[in-house]
């Protein structure tokens, strides 16, 4: 039905971060111009993808963690890094061609060919020369199936333009991969990556997850109702020092457009078949235990929730 898959796009399309305009060349090395190399393409795209979304939404499907945790500005601190993740050689790094490489001696000899091979690296940078990457999934995830989606990942988003290494690390509850990037690709152009970028690694990984058998989900922070904010360095030093007066708490409520995003979708699958409807029912679930608990709750009257009379109408339907 049209009508559904155009209002699950525009459902997908609400929470997104847009790719900045007018970016249509890069310079290279040499300052000449360049079209900056397409990504691979998710295999599942536009009301698929949103609808696949939706649903692990509703089941409550483990999110993916993918972050950029630093950048090494020079060699320097890039083999401080390699050194990390490989556990001074006793953790074997896969590059980019597949190759192991095992033992303090390979990692040097990464060290010399990344900074002595094709452009090479400084010893100090002014600017990053390799971006660090951490792909994380929650305990109890088969640490295997971890290991094998960011391999994929991987190559999907890095292997066509820049060099990379990459280790799982098992010493910790949760399976989680560092990755780290050469900033400068062969063709001369460097890694900058945004917030569409960060956004697509996500689901590029969860994407790979699948393809692996684990259940996994990348939803935009606004898709789940999360009005978290990033706390910067001076406000949490702030926060440490005794304040005159101490501040209400904001309550956890999601922004007013997630509720109104996920009302209007409800509204459309309403009038879809039995499928639809059910999963209509189940957005008022969700977006019912976004809120808080009301004062009509705590004296045992519930008040009407906005999606509720829609919640009704569907059930009359299947009778």
């Amino acid at each position: 039905m049209k009508l559904i898959d155009d209002a699950l796009i525009d459902w997908d399309d609400a929470f997104r971060f847009k790719p900045r305009k007018g970016r249509v060349c890069r310079l290279t090395l040499t300052r000449s111009k360049v079209n900056p190399p397409d990504a691979t393409p998710l295999r599942v795209r536009g009301a698929p993808a949103a609808r696949s979304r939706l649903i692990r939404i509703v089941r409550k499907a483990p999110e993916v963690m993918v972050k950029v945790s630093g950048g090494g500005r020079g060699m320097g601190r890039i083999k401080a890094h390699l050194d990390y993740i490989s556990r001074n050689g006793d953790v074997a790094l896969e590059n980019e061609a597949g190759q192991i490489i095992d033992g303090r001696d390979a990692v040097r000899d990464l060290r010399d060919e990344w900074k002595f091979g094709l452009y090479g690296i400084p010893e100090e940078s002014h600017r990053k020369e390799a971006f660090n990457i951490v792909l994380s999934m929650p305990p109890g995830t088969d640490r295997k199936a971890v290991t094998d989606a960011a391999r994929a990942f991987a190559v999907a988003e890095f292997g066509n333009n820049h060099q990379y290494v990459f280790a799982t690390h098992h010493d910790e509850a949760h399976p989680h991969v560092h990755l780290c990037v050469k900033a400068l690709g062969v063709d001369g152009t460097r890694l900058n990556p945004r917030k569409p970028d960060l956004q697509r690694w996500r689901e590029r990984f969860a994407e790979a997850l699948h393809e692996h058998g684990i259940d996994a989900n990348a939803t935009p922070r606004g898709m789940r109702g999360s009005r978290h904010r990033t706390v910067k360095q001076a406000s949490r030093h702030a926060a440490k020092s005794p304040m005159p007066q101490e501040r209400a708490a904001r309550p956890a409520t999601p922004p007013p457009q997630t509720t109104r995003a996920y009302g209007t979708l409800a509204r459309v699958l309403a009038r879809g078949g039995a499928e639809d409807r059910s999963l209509a029912i189940a957005i008022t679930k969700v977006v019912s235990a976004m809120q808080p608990p009301q004062e009509g709750e705590r004296q045992g009257k519930a008040p009407a929730h906005p999606l509720d009379t829609l919640s009704k109408r569907s059930k009359d339907r299947d009778r």
